[in-house]
């Protein structure tokens, strides 16, 4: 890639217990694809049968699933492996799917550019929990 500058990779694993998928967040994802917010870089979805086997699914068999452009359908960077299939099949309970997303937080790219170019460099980046961050307002204010 060279001197491409990317945003923040980040990734999101999702389970829909019974698979039962309602398609609200998919429309969503296409909301901030199609306004250049985010770029999807993986799109992988799990199946956790009752006895616990687990098979990759195809995203035209997930219902719900024309709420995805198709541009999104059988995307895969390479980034996602067995490991993390493994990963999160352990995490979700038998009966379930689940949706691996990788994304790429495009917004940033221009503030990142104009560091670049302004000789800057950036020194630390990452993520805070959101449970953290309202634990830490709640010890500042106990009720």
């Amino acid at each position: 890639m060279g001197d491409t500058i990317l945003g923040p990779i980040d990734y999101l694993a999702v389970e829909w217990p019974g698979r039962h998928v309602t398609g609200e967040g998919f429309r969503l994802l296409m909301d901030l694809v199609d306004r250049e917010i985010v770029r999807v870089l993986d799109l992988l979805f799990i199946a956790k049968a009752g006895d616990g086997t687990v098979s990759t699914v195809d995203v035209a068999e997930v219902e719900h699933s024309d709420a995805l452009d198709e541009r999104l359908w059988g995307l895969s960077s390479g980034l996602l492996d067995q490991s993390d299939i493994d990963e999160v099949a352990a995490a979700i309970a038998p009966g379930s799917l689940a949706g691996i997303l990788v994304y790429e937080n495009i917004w940033a790219v221009p503030m990142w550019t104009a560091i670049d170019r302004s000789s800057a460099r950036l020194v630390g980046a990452g993520r805070i929990v959101a449970e953290d961050l309202i634990d830490a307002l709640d010890s500042r204010n106990p009720a």
